[in-house]
């Protein structure tokens, strides 16, 4: 019994030394860039059947470009917006805030996840695995719940118009299809011109 529990407990140190070895180091940038268009690079993986594609086909002229940035439990909402709210106008963009997540589950399980939460949304979502776009953008809370929304201005730049929270374990299906409809259609009754 005493080997047996040797064993596990070296296995499992092993294995976390292998983690920490092979993780990706986090690079810190001293310069401070502005929510701009021109500093996301020209071509951005995406979620679903292409995995890159140019920032000018996502991002289209002459429409009002939205970007919903959300995390875990508001992607599994914030997927149905051009379900319920489907104007031509309306270019919507959402990037999903993953950067959080520990390497080994971004690498495995969260991939999946976003194509299977995307596969019958209309619209582009960005995959931030590293953060950048966050940085970027400057968005501070990552919680699970949060998301926030910037609008995309003719000069290039983005501009925060709205935050909030969805509610706790969307992701799990504590929202109904009823409440989910409601909620975005709220979202975009505030943030409308």
């Amino acid at each position: 019994m005493k080997n047996i529990l040797k064993i596990t407990l070296l296995t499992l140190m092993v294995f976390g030394l292998i983690i920490y070895v092979t993780a990706p180091k986090q690079e810190l940038t001293q310069h401070k860039l502005s929510a701009n268009l021109q500093y996301f690079p020209n071509i951005i993986k995406i979620v679903g059947d292409k995995e890159e594609i140019s920032k000018e086909d996502i991002f289209i002229t002459n429409r009002r470009n939205l970007l919903f940035v959300s995390n875990h439990d508001s992607i599994a909402v914030l997927k149905d917006l051009n379900k319920y709210h489907n104007k031509d106008d309306l270019n919507i963009v959402l990037l999903a805030n993953i950067s959080s997540a520990p390497w080994f589950i971004k690498k495995w399980v969260i991939p999946s996840k976003l194509e299977e939460l995307n596969q019958n949304s209309k619209a582009f979502m960005i995959y931030d695995e590293n953060g950048y776009y966050i940085k970027l953008l400057d968005i501070k809370d990552h919680s699970s719940t949060h998301f926030v929304v910037f609008e995309l201005l003719d000069n290039g730049d983005f501009i925060k118009i709205y935050e909030s929270d969805v509610k706790s374990g969307a992701l799990d299906g504590s929202m109904s299809e009823l409440e989910i409809k409601a909620f975005i259609e709220d979202i975009f009754a505030k943030i409308s011109k």
